[in-house]
């Protein structure tokens, strides 16, 4: 097999993963903890995710006011893998007009039935590719959390261009990358025959309780030295940055699109 034939491979096998957590499991594809799992989604607990998403928009407008621009005000938002709408809905209480980018069909048609639930009609959600060919207009504010480390690292860098280009001149970007995996030796010799034998894993899934069919979700590392190469290239010059740890060291990087002089 070809390296190129691989790597479509490898796409397309991503890609089905988030079609089945769309359809199988959808909040606990978007927040790995049991408590959102389909058979323990309560009213009261689709609140509280709903309310985690409030208040994480919360921080990230509150750190740009203190650190990049104590006047932004986003008029236009676009959030990268939006899942089942648990950013876009408070991004569209703020905003005139937000856009999810979703690759996963399922979960753009549970994101579409979350904000009618919730009275929200200045959304639109489009089928995610990775020149983001669905995506129109510019952005005052584009932003994706825990979505890139799901996607391989050459894509990623495809798609971090994309969003670069449709960020407005003085727009601001907050994006999460993680770098680094914290298992031991052993534990990524087993992810990494998880990966390459889903045998293997559909067997553990048993042992655990958990369907048959569920597939691995892919975690990538990502070189750092690259992303900063293209927010320097792309004239992205104002960053900040606050680590995350969710089992692998990662980055928000905060990021106006205005250049700066080089020191």
């Amino acid at each position: 097999m070809s390296l190129i034939k691989g790597a479509e491979l490898s796409t397309k096998d991503t890609d089905r993963t988030w079609e089945y957590y769309g359809s199988a499991d959808p909040y606990y594809g978007v927040l790995t903890s049991d408590d959102y799992r389909r058979t323990a989604m309560t009213p009261d607990m689709k609140a509280k995710f709903f309310d985690s998403g409030r208040q994480y928009v919360d921080v990230v407008l509150g750190i740009i006011k203190a650190e990049l621009d104590v006047s932004f005000q986003p008029k236009t938002a676009l959030d990268f893998g939006c899942g089942v709408g648990r950013l876009v809905i408070p991004l569209a209480k703020i905003c005139t007009q937000v856009t999810g980018v979703e690759i996963s069909a399922s979960m753009i048609e549970e994101a579409k039935k979350n904000c009618r639930e919730q009275g929200i009609s200045n959304v639109s959600i489009v089928k995610s590719d990775d020149t983001l060919s669905q995506v129109s207009g510019s952005f005052d504010l584009v932003h994706s959390y825990i979505v890139f480390q799901h996607i391989a690292p050459d894509r990623g860098e495809t798609i971090l261009r994309r969003l670069i280009d449709v960020l407005r001149g003085d727009g601001v970007g907050v994006l999460q990358f993680t770098y680094f995996s914290k298992n031991t030796p052993t534990r990524k010799l087993l992810m990494r025959a998880y990966k390459h034998m889903p045998f293997m894993y559909s067997f553990r899934n048993l042992l655990k309780g958990r369907p048959f069919r569920e597939p691995l979700m892919q975690m990538n590392e990502y070189n750092l030295n690259r992303i900063f190469r293209i927010l320097q290239d792309t004239g992205c010059h104002r960053c900040g940055i606050r680590f995350t740890d969710h089992n692998m060291y990662g980055i928000i990087i905060f990021f106006q699109k205005k250049r700066q002089d080089m020191l």
